[in-house]
């Protein structure tokens, strides 16, 4: 009886891994606008006319397939000559961090947004985190066998800019928030330096048009309103955020 228990153990986990495999990747259209104002990036009417994307919950089990999480969120993406943009709306009942200064391990600290960005057809890719006190950390690894090692984990300032938008009082755990906007601004010098690849000769993969790349975004959500923390992400994923495979193609428009 216990053989045929754990067979059937292994049956339904096979069924739940299986359900959450990608059957193919989201394609967005990114649009190349003229270079935006950053003292109104937040409130600029760019953003009414771009794409918005809705975040689902990471998924744990096959409850959690195609499932809005308790607090949801959107995002969206553009580039102009200068940077490539990713802004996420978020519901927020606790907007939170204890996050003091770039380069951190924020989701240890609270409330954060991530992106990830990837060529297609390279290994490398960014890992970059903006939080609601404008603070930015930007992690590179040479491959996703990397992650994880201590050498791989080093920030490096390279201009990354972040700007939040807190609809409540931030840090102050006595009432109840809203809701907090934040754009991540990554420069297009950073995504287009030297990397190592055989499928470029050039060694560079740049953000342009008629280039594939990848992205991904995703959001710790720490607040006393919730018995966890949640966690949720654009394309939904299964296995955690490095899971490349489940990352969304961009069409990066002219």
């Amino acid at each position: 009886m216990k053989i045929k228990r754990w067979v059937f153990i292994l049956f339904l986990c096979s069924i739940a891994v299986s359900a959450a495999q990608p059957t193919f990747r989201p394609v967005l259209q990114i649009k190349k606008v003229s270079d935006l104002d950053h003292k109104n990036i937040i409130d600029d009417p760019v953003w009414n006319n771009v794409p918005s994307h809705r975040f689902l919950k990471l998924i744990y089990t096959t409850m959690d397939i195609r499932r809005l999480p308790q607090e949801q969120a959107s995002v969206k993406y553009l580039y102009d000559s200068k940077y490539f943009y990713i802004r996420a709306d978020m519901i927020d009942s606790d907007i939170m961090t204890t996050a003091k200064k770039d380069g951190g391990h924020f989701y240890q600290q609270g409330d954060l947004l991530e992106v990830f960005i990837k060529p297609a057809n390279a290994n490398y890719y960014w890992e970059i985190y903006g939080t609601p006190n404008n603070l930015q950390t930007r992690f590179y690894f040479t491959s996703r066998s990397t992650v994880g090692l201590p050498s791989s984990f080093t920030h490096q300032d390279v201009g990354i800019k972040v700007y939040s938008k807190v609809n409540g009082t931030f840090n102050d755990p006595s009432d109840r928030d809203h809701s907090c906007i934040t754009v991540v601004a990554v420069p297009l010098s950073e995504l287009n330096r030297p990397h190592i690849t055989k499928s470029h000769p050039a060694g560079t993969v740049l953000f342009a048009p008629g280039e594939e790349w990848l992205i991904f975004s995703s959001r710790y959500n720490a607040s006393r309103y919730m018995p966890a923390q949640e966690l949720s992400c654009f394309p939904q994923a299964f296995g955690g955020y490095h899971a490349t495979e489940y990352y969304a193609k961009m069409e990066i428009l002219k």
